[in-house]
């Protein structure tokens, strides 16, 4: 059956709106946090909060004054699935109390919280409808966001995001908004806006508030008459960029699989004195192929030249005369097989000793790759915005005849903040 092809299209744009709807209106349940598998790539995030307090919305009680409708700053963390900023059904926190009271947010300092990547804030909003926005960053291991604003006035009310993951698989969600409603934590008794401070004890869990619970007909936000209120507030996710980690190391493979050695002077010596000998062995083996390939009329003094270097790298010994047991060999001049005999009677007929048979136990054995300690974190390569610190270890000893090859010498990690800079707001654009 022949389609219309202007029909056709059609379809197509109804079937991708309909995608694009169903991620716009994605709620916190739909994203599993357990589902993650970003790895280790980081994404900037842009956040909105849109707030919808108005008398038209909500006229009962509506705060005129003293003071008149508004919301405090936003406060927000990026974090693992370990922690966690409020639950509801569960009792708030002594920063999320003195939060949700006061407005101030003294208690909630836990910079130093591994499980917590980013903490930001947005500005608070001065009317009870408004706008308000701020950045942040997310990794692999810190894909799930959380925030909370305060109601003002109120009791101990507030809106929030508990434990939302921006990660949907192997990918970053590009944008997603989430409508909010009012929640209780738990605190304080009162039932209005401008309730006097009335402690609830025991402290109580943290509920969300409907248009019909609390079930008392002094509460402000009691419309019996509706199935549900509508959302005070929204919050928008909007994806702005990706970065992803210069080089990522595996502290479980390199604690349990390799060497640690401390560094020394004399290790440094040591290696210094290896990798010379080596280059020079590596030269020397060079001019030896070029020579062959390229008979010259000063073949045999060359080759000589460099067999008595060999052999005075690989056996001091032989440098000296008195005690060696070597003797000048004529050879025909450009006779490679002669010449290649030559140099390796140079090698074999000296009398082996205890010393010179236990090194070559040690230059046949198999030899892992040994490395230094790792040195101080580096300071972090951003004073403003996202940037990375370094640290770095030395290898000591390379891998030899299959042994074990070096780990990472160098380990990154983010540092910094996704906050806007007060001397420069165009930060991301590195």
């Amino acid at each position: 059956m022949n389609q219309n092809p202007r029909s056709l299209a059609i379809g197509v744009w109804i079937i991708i709106w309909i995608k694009i709807i169903g991620v716009q209106s994605s709620l916190v349940a739909s994203v599993n946090p357990t589902d993650c598998h970003i790895g280790d790539r980081l994404a900037v995030y842009k956040v909105v909060l849109h707030t919808y307090w108005t008398r038209e919305l909500f006229p009962k009680h509506f705060p005129d004054w003293r003071p008149p409708a508004q919301w405090t700053k936003t406060v927000g963390r990026t974090h693992t699935s370990h922690w966690r900023l409020f639950r509801e059904g569960e009792l708030a926190s002594a920063g999320v109390k003195q939060f949700v009271e006061t407005g101030r947010s003294d208690l909630l300092t836990d910079s130093l919280d591994e499980r917590i990547l980013d903490a930001f804030t947005l500005p608070g909003i001065t009317s009870g409808n408004g706008r308000s926005q701020g950045k942040f960053f997310v990794d692999g291991n810190h894909s799930i966001v959380s925030l909370i604003t305060r109601m003002v006035p109120s009791p101990d009310w507030f809106i929030g995001l508990d434990s939302f993951s921006l990660c949907s698989g192997d990918t970053w969600i590009d944008s997603v908004t989430v409508e909010m409603n009012p929640m209780d934590a738990g605190t304080d008794n009162g039932f209005t806006f401008t309730a006097p401070n009335w402690p609830t004890e025991p402290q109580g869990e943290i509920y969300r508030i409907t248009a019909r619970y609390p079930a008392h007909p002094a509460g402000s936000f009691f419309y019996p008459q509706s199935s549900r209120l509508p959302p005070i507030g929204t919050i928008q996710f909007i994806k702005l960029k990706e970065y992803e980690l210069s080089e990522v190391f595996n502290h479980e493979e390199d604690d349990h699989n390799y060497e640690i050695l401390a560094v020394t002077k004399t290790h440094l010596k040591s290696e210094k004195n290896h990798v010379e000998m080596n280059n020079e062995l590596s030269a020397n083996i060079e001019r030896e192929r070029q020579y062959e390939v390229s008979p010259l009329p000063n073949v045999l003094s060359e080759h000589d030249r460099i067999r008595a270097k060999l052999l005075a790298k690989l056996n001091p010994n032989l440098n000296n005369t008195s005690n060696s047991n070597t003797s000048s060999v004529i050879v025909p001049k450009n006779d490679k097989a002669a010449l290649l005999s030559n140099i390796v009677d140079g090698y074999t007929t000296a009398t082996p000793s205890r010393h010179s048979r236990k090194r070559r136990l040690r230059l046949h054995s198999r030899r892992d790759c040994r490395v230094s300690h790792w040195s101080d974190w580096s300071a972090c390569s951003k004073s403003c915005g996202i940037g990375e610190m370094h640290r770095n270890r030395r290898m000591l000893k390379p891998a030899r005849r299959g042994g074990r090859p070096c780990p990472p010498l160098q380990e990154s990690k983010w540092c910094g903040s996704a906050r806007d800079c007060a001397t420069n707001d165009n930060y991301f654009k590195w």
